[in-house]
């Protein structure tokens, strides 16, 4: 089953008056009895129905536009979603709980699952009023997603948490991406800008024993045939789920700024074309660079700019994008 198959089974679920839910099972093939069902106020729920005798063992719970409800007498988990602005959050939800126990017979384990599912995602529905966030930092993140999105792709599905997890850019560490042997320090341009910023001396400082890799992801910006930072989001959200990794990463990285799948929308007037990726060695002795190593102790918050022009000869690797030469 893929996500969009659950998108096209809410048709077939129209609300009841009453106390009955309206339901429609999510599949032939579930060894666990799960519905996609519809209470009498239209509010959209995940049902999964216990096996009759199995003594279900926990509280009802309900957090910010999600509740998790157990009837006892019908044997019925009932999650539902109590704010119909989070709609296709909630059908990824749905399909993470799906993936996990579709295929398992003990109604201990997947009830389990369940549970640290809906706890797990239940931070993600929280509505967040955080102040807009300026455009070059939405710049910026859409910079270091497309090279996330880039590694996923790259990357065997057995790896793929691991290379979700070395997503550090949202944390304020010194570098975007922390592996175990080389880093990666993101910046992002407009083409028409030739000049990177470095916002202190420890982003271009290579940690001890690591090499240290400059990514400029350069940009051109068209508010009608880019591509939003909401776009790329579910671009990430279809390579993570197609090789059954957690996506509850990308989310928490976007919480880290205040962010979440709607808060997106109010970004989607900030478009942009990739136009290529170009990888840098600056760990060479001769790479234009302040760094903590070679400046006086009490020398602090350094920021400077990079032309790109002159970084040429630092070049290893570049990734053009379809259309450009």
């Amino acid at each position: 089953m893929e996500i969009q198959d659950i998108r096209g089974k809410w048709l077939l679920v129209s609300p009841r008056s009453g106390n009955a839910y309206a339901s429609v099972r999510i599949d032939s093939t579930s060894l666990p009895d799960i519905f996609l069902g519809m209470d009498s106020e239209s509010k959209r729920c995940l049902i999964l129905k216990l096996p009759k005798g199995y003594p279900a063992d926990f509280q009802s719970s309900v957090k910010q536009n999600l509740s998790l409800s157990l009837y006892t007498e019908t044997g019925w988990v009932v999650l539902t979603l109590l704010d119909d602005d989070f709609y296709d959050l909630f059908d990824d939800l749905i399909f993470s709980i799906y993936i996990k126990i579709h295929s398992m017979s003990s109604a201990g384990l997947y009830v389990t699952e369940l549970l640290k599912t809906y706890y797990k995602w239940s931070e993600f529905f929280r509505d967040t009023h955080n102040q807009s966030l300026a455009d070059e930092t939405i710049r910026g993140l859409f910079g270091e997603l497309i090279v996330l999105n880039e590694m996923l792709l790259e990357s065997a599905s057995t790896d793929i948490n691991d290379v979700l997890n070395s997503w550090k850019g949202p944390y304020d560490t010194n570098h975007d991406f922390v592996n175990e042997t080389c880093d990666k320090e993101v910046k992002t341009r407009l083409e028409s800008i030739l000049n990177i910023r470095i916002a202190s001396e420890h982003q271009l400082q290579a940690d001890v024993g690591k090499n240290l890799e400059l990514i400029i992801v350069t940009l051109v910006s068209d508010t009608i045939n880019g591509v939003s930072l909401l776009d790329l989001v579910i671009t990430i959200r279809d390579v993570v789920i197609s090789k059954l990794g957690d996506y509850t990463i990308v989310l928490n990285g976007l919480s880290q700024k205040g962010l979440n799948v709607n808060s997106l929308q109010a970004y989607n007037n900030l478009r942009f074309i990739p136009v290529k990726i170009t990888g840098y060695d600056c760990c060479q002795n001769e790479f234009p660079k302040i760094v903590r190593s070679n400046i006086a102790a009490a020398v602090s918050s350094v920021s400077y700019k990079l032309n790109v022009e002159e970084l040429k000869p630092f070049i290893l690797s570049e990734r053009l994008f379809n259309g450009n030469k």
